[in-house]
């Protein structure tokens, strides 16, 4: 997501990839429909960044982007081990437990200090945090879009 940096024309970023190819100056993005050339690029202190895409010079063109997801194509994207996944692979996923139970959808992957949680909503709104441990995640199956869980005591 995004939110405008100064009068410049900078934007203020949350990546959500640990792929550094994505933000490499020349690089393309899409926001809001339009696909941008990235200027100019330097992380920042607390895990966010600051870049500058071409085209957009101002703060006015920047402010109403606020709130937008920056989309980075699939391709190209380092194999990962398996049982490893990027995090849009895992957005959108439906999860169940190994009881038969849906939970419903994930939502986001929180990065967290020591493993990542992923929010589940269900359909009625209601949230679960589910750690991503051996303990909980049972298994991913990317071409069903499902992933199957154990729910331990404590995370209802």
């Amino acid at each position: 997501m995004i939110r405008p940096h100064g009068s410049d024309g900078a934007i203020r970023v949350q990546p959500h990839s640990d792929n550094p190819v994505r933000f490499q100056v020349g690089s393309n993005l899409t926001v809001a429909g339009r696909t941008l050339a990235v200027s100019d690029f330097r992380t920042l202190p607390g895990g966010y960044a600051l870049l500058r895409l071409e085209g957009l010079e101002s703060v006015d063109a920047v402010r109403p982007l606020a709130g937008q997801w920056l989309v980075a194509p699939e391709e190209p994207v380092p194999d990962l081990p398996p049982g490893e996944y990027y995090h849009y692979q895992l957005v959108g996923l439906s999860v169940v437990t190994d009881q038969g139970e849906g939970l419903g959808t994930l939502q986001e992957v929180l990065v967290t200090g020591g493993n990542d949680v992923y929010v589940v909503q269900s359909a009625s709104g209601e949230e679960i945090l589910l750690p991503a441990i051996s303990q909980v995640i049972k298994e991913v199956d990317l071409p069903a879009g499902r992933m199957l869980v154990h729910l331990i005591d404590g995370l209802r």
